[in-house]
């Protein structure tokens, strides 16, 4: 027991800002009060302004004994918040035996250690760990099933198959948009088609080597046919400007067929609303596309082992010992049922040794949705410390059978998907730090322009050898890429 309370800053949940002024009021808080024994204080920066506030918070004197946030996109990297006095290097308290727990995880995992730690061997935060190394991904491309038994066509594998469900959606159905979605998933980065094509659509892994998708031969096939879509009108002629609003419209409307979409907020919000307004709709996760049949497809847009919200202790805190005890709590068996259920016998029941939210939960008596209850209750649907993903979480968050099967057929290539995955933990050293983020934003958002204008037919795939030079002499990408390689590079070595 402590008289110290810890201040906590951390982003509130739109759906806990909803109901709560703060975690403070929140079931959640007083079970961890109650269990630890230590009182913390949650501290929360104005919704849509958190990094402005962040960096008004570090140049105050007014700085929290804990900070849960982004620490690689800190000026200079993490290193650099370690040597600036900004947060404390943990490897004291892993020395300390504070932080069993953590200190266990580590020796386990050498991988995960690895990601939360400098260039220099310091650890830095306390990371948010997907349970049992899980895949993550919650995002692909579904179709309309019922549509599919009524032209009499399985579910599309393979591009081709793609191509003729898409012509079958729009001549058949009259679909205007027959695939549909936002410009992430197409050439912002979001991996939803290009994977057919063996590549990245931004970095990836290649071995050990990291490559820029953009650079490769097979990127331009991977627009060439994004192209043919968009000419022939089965991509939605609206995607790089579509809201999500329009999106739902289209799906749920009939003037979409498929989607690229979340298995939480875009198809268990589109099967809850269908069933009353169409009992015959259907919509499934597909896989992700290949090639040929038997092909993998490795590039998903998922999260990895160690995600990229992290807790540190900050050099203000008066008593990091007792910050350090009550964060490894997290870590604890008993900390991992609150993080993904919460208090027991209020959000959760043991039922034949599994966790089995109760209707506090799953039919909250105030009408809040499973997301909202869940928030008031745990830290299972949030990025946040602990071991996170708990497969009994997810087989009760997903409301359908479709969202359960989609997440687990996208689950089975996780080690294919995990070898072109550069992992988390990379970062820059100090005087790399300025020059990346500058190659970075200024790259990117040539690429999305190009690929766009290219899909289009904007601009013409006789200048895509012109488009290439441009990456390398006006946006120096092999620099770029240099950088990065040393990144991984030195990861390997920590």
């Amino acid at each position: 027991q402590t008289d110290q309370t810890l201040r906590y800053w951390l982003t509130i949940s739109g759906h806990v800002s909803a109901h709560s002024q703060s975690l403070n009021d929140t079931p959640l808080a007083q079970d961890l009060k109650d269990k630890t024994g230590i009182n913390v204080e949650f501290v929360h920066p104005a919704i849509g302004q958190e990094t402005e506030q962040f960096n008004l918070m570090l140049a105050s004197k007014d700085v929290p004994d804990i900070i849960e946030f982004g620490w690689n996109n800190y000026t200079g990297g993490p290193e650099s918040a370690i040597s600036k006095n900004t947060i404390v290097d943990l490897n004291t308290v892993l020395d300390a035996g504070v932080s069993p727990n953590l200190q266990k995880l580590f020796d386990e995992n050498p991988d995960i250690g690895k990601a939360c730690q400098t260039e220099t061997g310091k650890t830095y935060i306390y990371p948010f760990v997907v349970k049992d190394g899980l895949l993550q991904t919650f995002m692909g491309p579904m179709v309309r099933a019922d549509l599919l038994e009524k032209y009499n066509l399985s579910a599309p594998e393979t591009i081709d198959e793609w191509t003729t469900a898409l012509k079958a959606f729009k001549e058949k159905k009259g679909a205007t948009a027959p695939l549909t979605g936002i410009k992430t998933f197409y050439i912002s980065g979001g991996n939803a088609f290009n994977g057919a094509y063996n590549i990245g659509q931004r970095l990836y892994l290649n071995g050990s080597k990291i490559e820029f998708g953009p650079l490769q031969s097979s990127y331009r096939d991977y627009l060439t046919t994004m192209h043919q879509w968009y000419q022939e009108g089965l991509l939605d002629q609206d995607f790089s400007t579509n809201k999500n609003t329009i999106v739902d419209a289209n799906i749920t409307k009939g003037k979409s067929g498929a989607i690229v979409g979340y298995l939480g907020s875009a198809m268990g919000r589109y099967l809850k609303q269908m069933q009353t307004e169409d009992p015959g709709y259907n919509l499934v996760c597909a896989p992700y596309p290949v090639k040929n049949k038997g092909d993998k497809n490795n590039f998903y847009l998922f999260e990895g082992d160690v995600c990229n919200r992290y807790l540190a202790i900050t050099t203000a805190c008066k008593d990091p010992a007792t910050a350090a005890e009550w964060i490894d709590y997290l870590y604890s068996d008993e900390g991992y049922y609150m993080v993904n259920f919460g208090v027991e016998g209020k959000s959760y029941n043991m039922v034949d040794g599994k966790p089995v939210y109760t209707d506090e939960i799953l039919h909250n008596p105030d009408g809040l949705s499973i997301n909202e209850a869940l928030c008031l209750n745990c830290r299972a649907t949030a990025q946040a410390p602990g071991f996170k993903q708990a497969p009994e979480y997810l087989e009760q968050y997903y409301e359908f059978q479709q969202q359960i099967d989609g997440f687990k057929m996208w689950a089975e290539n996780v080690d294919g998907v995990r070898k072109t995955s550069i992992p988390e933990g990379l970062s820059a050293e100090p005087d790399e730090s300025e020059e990346l983020s500058a190659l970075n934003t200024d790259i990117n958002t040539y690429v999305e322009e190009m690929s766009l204008k290219f899909i289009t037919g904007e601009e013409s795939f006789d200048n895509y050898d012109k488009f290439i030079e441009t990456l390398k002499t006006t946006f120096n990408v092999d620099r770029y890429l240099e950088i990065e390689q040393n990144m991984y590079d030195r990861y390997l070595k920590r």
